[in-house]
C-alpha cells in the first residue's frame, strides 16, 4: 500500500527500541525480532503487528524466557524456562497451569 513499509525493514525508536524484520502494509508481520529498550528480545512470527505464531521472548535480566505459541499478541501454548533451562511454568490455550 502506497507510503506502508512493506517487506525486509528495520525501525528504531529514539527510546531504544528497535524492530528488524518482514512488514506488510505498514505492520510486522512474517518473521521478525523486536527488542525493548530495557533489552526484552521477542525474536518469532508477527501477523498484524502483533507476536502470532511460533517464537521466543527473552527477558532482559537474563533471567529466563517464554518460548512456543503466541496468539494475537498473547502468550498461547507457552512454556516459561529459567535461567538454567528449567520449565517454570506453562500455559495451554492462553491459561496458565
Amino acid at each position: 500500500k502506497e507510503g506502508k513499509r512493506h517487506g525486509q525493514g528495520t525501525d528504531t525508536w529514539s527510546d531504544g527500541r528497535k524492530y528488524e524484520g518482514e512488514w506488510k502494509d505498514g505492520k510486522r508481520h512474517g518473521q521478525g525480532t523486536y527488542t525493548w529498550s530495557d533489552g526484552e528480545k521477542y525474536e518469532g512470527e508477527w501477523k498484524e503487528g502483533k507476536r502470532h505464531g511460533q517464537g521466543t521472548d527473552t527477558w532482559s535480566d537474563g533471567e529466563g524466557k517464554i518460548e512456543g505459541e503466541f496468539k494475537e499478541g498473547k502468550v498461547w501454548n507457552v512454556k516459561v524456562y529459567n535461567k538454567s533451562g528449567k520449565v517454570i511454568n506453562t500455559w495451554k490455550n492462553g491459561v496458565k497451569d
